[in-house]
């Protein structure tokens, strides 16, 4: 069943509400594409809100702290094992949130020699066409 009242409807991309997912999906593209790179992450400036929350708990809430967040060795290790990407990521937009899923292949601790893949899930809040909250399933590291 598919119907809008019905918990497992598919989205409607054609409705105003559709078209706005669209474009909250189209967001977290082009902020995730500059914040890889040191060089570009100072762009995201405008696309995250004032008060913008972050949840990471190595991670301070606002945009000074994220982008600063690029230039730090945890960040250049994230981005190796992010590259190649094993598979494009997944976005999936509700309401004003939207989930990616990115995949990546890591080193086998157990062999060295072989790969697996990992699934990793952030979760964004959209306001006033601005990223406004992050949360993802990173654990505190010690300092």
């Amino acid at each position: 069943m598919t119907t809008p009242d019905h918990p497992f409807h598919l989205a409607d991309t054609t409705s105003a509400a559709g078209a706005q997912q669209q474009a909250n999906k189209a967001l977290v593209l082009k902020v995730m594409s500059l914040l890889v790179n040191p060089e570009t992450a100072e762009q995201v400036r405008p696309l995250l809100t004032e008060s913008y929350i972050q949840h990471n708990p190595n991670i301070a809430s606002g945009a000074e702290s994220i982008i600063a967040f690029t230039r730090t060795p945890e960040a250049a290790r994230a981005r190796q094992n992010m590259r190649p990407a094993a598979e494009p990521p997944v976005l999936i937009a509700e309401g004003d949130k939207v989930v990616m899923m990115l995949v990546r292949e890591l080193q086998d601790p157990d062999e060295p020699s072989r790969t697996y893949k990992s699934y990793w899930f952030d979760l964004w809040r959209i306001e006033d066409g601005k990223l406004a909250e992050h949360w993802d399933g990173a654990l505190k590291e010690t300092r």
